[in-house]
């Protein structure tokens, strides 16, 4: 039986592999090694290798310049490492890496024969996707803006023209790229563990010296950051109609005010708190928690707990947080933007809204919250729709390693 040699390429691995890399190693015919700029995560079977890059980025260099600079000295650092390895008789068969940071760019000149199964995550386009989305100029939308994407997408192509494989999580995704790609990218998504994501009567969650279990109207909002690429400004809009309506609700906000996708605030405001503004002298605030970044056992027990899950976006990557949400049995009130229209089925196993359309959202968890126990079919609905389609031994880490054989020429 022979034995292939698998390369994971990520400066902060395990990231998209932590799952991937140790199934791959645990099968008899891989040796796996990871090649990182940090150590972050032991991983069975994994042999982790770090890379050094020598020096930052020039001072004063072209703005437009400066993202790509950045890649090149990534993947320089990553290439030497790879002459150092190539130098002890070490010759992967596959490379297996996130071209978002570069580090691939140059791994062809040191392993010509090496085939590549390479992550993809968006492609930006300048009309007709996230960049022009927002009326509201949330967005900086500027010339220099626009030739900034399209210098960080110069600095990816590369990569791409290379892989034998391209893989992406979402159909969505895979249609922001050109046509010419597409046919390239396989659709896999890293996969959920159901087992551990999935429904508990007897979740609680202690905040500020109250407990709050199912039994309560609980709305929960996740983002990184609350920023209005994740509408975070809709959703604070929607909740006066809510409390209207349903004064004993409880609202639940995750999430930090570091630097997001999207335009940052003005300096010295947080978005956070320049939409809240617009909301809090119209409502009792006592029941709205602010929970900056917690950890992920208590975001798993948010999840159970919650009545309804308000998940908005831009036409960008989906949030891992909606998918895990409903594995748990979560109701999802959606934006009907691309990447959640693939997953939500309106009435189905959620709800679809408009995204600038606060009325509408407000109106739309009013409807849960009248009779919650009457959308419970909703909630098993969520979570088979998980099970079937994103479970991570049962669906996706087969078909990712079955991706893999195939390039291989081993199917």
């Amino acid at each position: 039986m022979k034995k292939y040699q698998a390369l994971f390429v990520h400066q902060n691995f395990p990231a998209q592999y932590k799952h991937l890399a140790p199934k791959l190693a645990a099968l008899d015919n891989f040796d796996v090694t990871a090649l990182s700029m940090k150590h972050n995560e032991d991983l069975y079977g994994v042999n982790e290798i770090i890379y050094e890059v020598k020096r930052s980025s020039t001072e004063n260099i072209h703005k437009l310049s400066a993202e790509f600079e950045t890649k090149i000295l990534r993947a320089e650092g990553c290439a030497n490492k790879c002459h150092e390895l190539k130098k002890d008789g070490y010759y992967p068969d596959i490379i297996i890496g996130h071209t978002g940071w570069g580090e691939l760019m140059f791994l062809k000149e040191v392993w010509p024969n090496t085939k590549y199964l390479s992550y993809v995550e968006f492609f930006y386009n300048l009309e007709n996707s996230d960049i022009d989305f927002d009326p509201d100029v949330f967005m900086d939308k500027t010339t220099h803006t626009r030739r900034k994407l399209i210098a960080r997408t110069s600095a990816l192509l590369s990569q791409y023209f290379v892989s034998e494989k391209m893989i992406t999580p979402m159909h969505f995704q895979k249609s922001t790229f050109p046509e010419i790609l597409r046919n390239n990218i396989e659709v896999i998504h890293e996969g959920l563990d159901t087992n551990i994501l999935k429904p508990n009567q007897n979740s609680f969650v202690n905040i500020d010296g109250q407990r709050f279990t199912s039994d309560d109207k609980i709305v929960l909002f996740i983002s990184r950051s609350l920023e209005p690429y994740r509408g975070y400004h809709s959703f604070i809009r929607s909740i006066p109609g809510i409390l209207e309506k349903h004064p004993d609700t409880k609202f639940i906000i995750i999430g930090g005010d570091q630097k997001g996708y999207g335009a940052d605030p003005e300096k010295g405001t947080t978005h956070r708190d320049n939409f809240f503004n617009e909301i809090k002298d119209k409502v009792d605030t006592k029941n709205i928690f602010f929970l900056g970044l917690i950890n992920y056992p208590a975001i798993i027990a948010c999840y159970q707990i919650s009545t309804v899950h308000v998940y908005l976006t831009y036409p960008f990557v989906l949030s891992w947080s909606m998918l895990e949400s409903m594995s748990c049995g979560g109701l999802i009130v959606g934006s009907n933007t691309g990447p959640v229209s693939e997953v939500i089925v309106d009435k189905k196993n959620g709800y679809l809204v408009d995204f600038f359309d606060y009325s509408d959202i407000s109106s739309t968890v009013n409807k849960v919250l009248d009779n919650p126990k009457k959308h419970s079919h909703i909630k098993e609905n969520a979570r088979q729709t998980i099970i079937n389609n994103y479970d991570l031994d049962k669906v996706c880490i087969p078909k990712q390693i079955d991706l893999i054989k195939s390039i291989l020429g081993n199917d």
